[in-house]
């Protein structure tokens, strides 16, 4: 890790050094999150389901998140939305890799969530998030840096792009998941 990079600086590099069509799906983590017993297996075959192209899971509801959206819906094992946070767990497929890489590289990442998912949207791809695999992210966002200089640098970062996002569209579910043959994950599924 480069020190006093930012975190897609950081995973550009990474993934630099890697043959990206090798590979179906790119996992990008924080250091600070507990995931569920068997995540992956449970989380991927749901994101291909919903063909998410890009996705993350929800937070539990003691989780540290940024916005109430991104909470666990009962009645819901995954959902297409329109925006997903680029962090603290997000989802690439190779299709939104294809557009999205090599990543923005601001210092604290915050707005690029906004591009990832109007970029998909633009390719008529899916984004969402798995109810099912529901995280816990242990701090808050902003916790071990300035905010302040973070939402800076974000309204600079959109206005470069003339992304000027509706809040109320944005926070939105298209299609929600709510059954499934649990024989399909090999696992019980309870809603």
């Amino acid at each position: 890790m480069m020190q006093g990079k930012g975190k897609f600086s950081n995973i550009n590099k990474a993934l630099s050094q890697v043959n990206l069509s090798d590979y179906d799906w790119v996992i990008v983590t924080d250091d600070d999150v507990d995931l569920p017993p068997r995540f992956l297996d449970m989380f991927i075959p749901l994101c291909e389901i919903m063909k998410l192209k890009i996705s993350q899971p929800a937070h539990r509801y003691h989780s540290y998140t940024s916005f109430t959206f991104n909470y666990r819906k009962w009645n819901s094992i995954a959902r297409v939305t329109r925006y997903v946070e680029d962090g603290p767990v997000t989802a690439f497929h190779r299709d939104a890799m294809s557009y999205l890489f090599p990543f923005p590289e601001l210092r604290w990442a915050w707005a690029t969530d906004i591009l990832f998912c109007h970029e998909a949207h633009r390719h008529n791809h899916n984004v969402g998030i798995v109810d099912y695999t529901a995280i816990e992210h242990l701090k808050p966002a902003g916790n071990d840096y300035s905010v302040q200089e973070a939402m800076t640098e974000a309204r600079a970062f959109l206005a470069r792009r003339s992304l000027q996002p509706d809040r109320q569209e944005l926070f939105r579910s298209t299609e929600i998941l709510r059954r499934i043959d649990h024989n399909f994950l090999n696992c019980d599924i309870m809603v």
